[in-house]
């Protein structure tokens, strides 16, 4: 069985997001993407709602989702009634609605950290980094201590390039009907 570790971005527009037991909890409407650290920041989600016409926006956090390759849907494992009593976004103003203290309060309500408030220097990701670095150059032997502080180093740049950047920005979005920039 081959595990399915990446997909096209415009593949996953307006997919369903679930419970772990099926039940709706809305549809995938947008990712938005911070461009300092290449990562999926969050997705928009639209919840409840007749004909899309009454149906509240928010933001997920990309943290909180499992994509299920199986059931083609994400799985949010979180009672129904969080959603109902999240902060909501307006999709006539959105993007421009998106401020940071605001999506600070979403990631709150969900339980999360901001990823932008995470430091990337830990021991845990400096392993990892280095031992990609080790992979990537046919594991040689003795040169952990080479790869390590390579990989600190490496870390710290990124970090120092995160803070001097404004977060999300720019933003980057993959939108349903085409797309955007700012």
């Amino acid at each position: 069985m081959r595990v399915q570790k990446t997909l096209p971005g415009t593949r996953l527009l307006q997919y369903d997001v679930i419970n772990p037991d099926g039940q709706d909890l809305g549809q995938v409407e947008n990712f938005i993407i911070d461009m300092s650290q290449g990562r999926i920041a969050f997705l928009v989600v639209s919840f409840g709602g007749i004909l899309g016409l009454t149906d509240k926006w928010f933001a997920l956090p990309w943290e909180i989702l499992t994509w299920s390759p199986d059931d083609k849907k994400f799985i949010l494992d979180m009672p129904r009634e969080v959603l109902e009593q999240a902060p909501g976004l307006s999709k006539e103003r959105w993007p421009e609605d998106i401020e940071l203290s605001w999506l600070r309060e979403c990631y709150t309500h969900y339980g999360c950290v901001p990823q932008w408030e995470t430091p990337l220097v830990t021991e845990e990701n400096t392993r990892k980094l280095a031992y990609s670095i080790w992979e990537a150059e046919g594991q040689p032997e003795g040169k952990d201590l080479e790869h390590y502080f390579r990989a600190e180093w490496m870390l710290r740049e990124q970090e120092a390039k995160r803070s001097a950047r404004q977060v999300f920005a720019p933003v980057l979005a993959v939108q349903s009907q085409g797309a955007w920039r700012r």
